[in-house]
């Protein structure tokens, strides 16, 4: 539906203290994808509906309705970003962003300074808190919970994280919501729920995603939280595969970039016949927060238990989500303490139990002596290192061979580490 551009969708959070405006993200545009992937990409076009019987989608673009047939069909439709109704709402323009044409439009209506009202403490909030107040906005962010990123943090965590990103000028909301919004001479006026007025320029709305399952409830495929897949990625008709923010696969919806990339992986081997099943270790996530780092390992959903906190230095902090008998099932790190994430993650149980793993032979040719400067490939989500190109935007110069790539280096599409990675077929 949208220009089909190439980019990254995590810098969406971080742009604006970069100075980006949209066309600076793109990486590569619809044309340059479609010469190098030998593809059609129909831009600008939305599908209105699956005829399952007949395999073929209804399109409506600028030029009118069309008809595709097809012999397998992915969902890859995303997530919508929410936003509560509230009483007074309808008058306003509450923006997300969610992504690139959203994050033009955003950029666009800001400028450069304002007052910015934010709704909502979670990942993305507290990512867009940071963007906005580390150059120069006055950021006002709303939430019932009584600390940011309190399904991931505990409290004592949040409440650094608070002191952290006030100190960019951010002010904290928590415990409260807002109730309505009110007209003024100067501008709208959010009312919360403890009687607060804060008067703003623009709001955003930061409280989740909703997985698109529209047309595939349309269509009678069996959806939940998300589309139902199994662990081939394949939906209740056997001929229509889904992956992403829209999928719900056995342990629920996960809108991260490493279970993305790991079902791409096996959706890959299914489309083709091969045997793959889905296997999700634990995926911690690093937190764009710069004003404190910060990395969660969230542990599986329904899971009990305690955090046990260790508190280092005043903004470095350790916690270990412990079951009843005392077994780690997630952790959280912050300031130094980010530190010690490759050696946690080790210890985390896996989301899903993983498949055994099996090495790719490598081509005969390939002398010992050599192996260093050949592509690895990595296990989890099949990201390659090639030595010739190296990875310069994470500080691996072209050239530098894999003996040579640091341990703390992680894989760019998935975050695992060296140890997850083979010598690539």
């Amino acid at each position: 539906a949208d220009g089909g551009e190439a980019y990254s969708k995590p810098g969406l959070s971080t742009a604006v203290a970069r100075r980006q405006q949209a066309d600076e993200l793109i990486q590569k545009d619809a044309a340059s994808l479609a010469l190098e992937f030998n593809c059609e990409i129909h831009t600008r076009t939305r599908v209105t509906a699956i005829d399952r019987r007949r395999r073929r989608l209804s399109l409506e673009a600028g030029r009118g309705a069309e008809q595709l047939d097809y012999d397998k069909l992915v969902l890859a439709l995303g997530a919508d970003a929410r936003v509560f109704p509230t009483e007074g709402s309808e008058t306003l323009d509450i923006a997300t962003v969610n992504d690139l044409d959203d994050y033009r439009r955003w950029r666009e209506r800001i400028g450069d300074q304002g007052r910015i009202l934010l709704i909502g403490a979670g990942l993305i909030g507290c990512e867009f808190a940071n963007d906005l107040g580390s150059v120069g906005f006055q950021v006002n962010v709303v939430d019932p919970a009584p600390w940011p990123l309190a399904r991931l943090l505990p409290q004592v965590m949040g409440e650094m994280l608070v002191d952290a990103l006030q100190q960019t000028g951010c002010r904290f909301h928590l415990g409260r919501k807002v109730v309505r919004y009110l007209s003024s001479a100067s501008g709208p006026i959010a009312q919360l729920d403890d009687g607060t007025r804060i008067a703003f320029d623009h709001a955003l709305s930061a409280v989740g995603l909703a997985p698109r399952t529209q047309l595939a409830k349309a269509a009678g495929l069996e959806t939940g939280a998300g589309i139902i897949t199994d662990r081939q990625m394949r939906t209740s008709d056997p001929h229509i595969f889904a992956l992403g923010d829209c999928v719900q696969t056995d342990v629920g919806p996960l809108p991260f970039i490493a279970p993305l990339l790991a079902q791409v992986s096996v959706l890959a081997d299914s489309l083709s016949k091969q045997h793959a099943s889905l296997q999700l270790p634990a995926l911690p996530v690093l937190v764009k927060t710069p004003a404190l780092a910060l990395v969660v390992c969230p542990p599986p959903p329904g899971s009990s238990g305690d955090w046990q906190l260790e508190i280092s230095a005043a903004q470095s902090a350790k916690a270990l989500f412990c079951d009843p008998e005392g077994n780690p099932l997630g952790f959280a790190l912050c300031g130094e303490q980010t530190q010690q994430q490759k050696e946690l993650a080790k210890t985390m149980p896996y989301l899903l139990p993983p498949k055994p793993r099996y090495l790719k032979p490598v081509k005969a040719k390939v002398k010992p002596q050599d192996m260093s400067h050949h592509p690895h490939e990595c296990l989890i989500c099949r990201w390659v290192y090639d030595p010739a190109v190296g990875d310069p935007e994470n500080g691996v110069a072209p050239g530098t061979p894999w003996s040579e790539v640091p341990d703390d280096w992680i894989c760019p599409g998935c975050g695992a580490y060296k140890d997850d990675f083979a010598l690539a077929a």
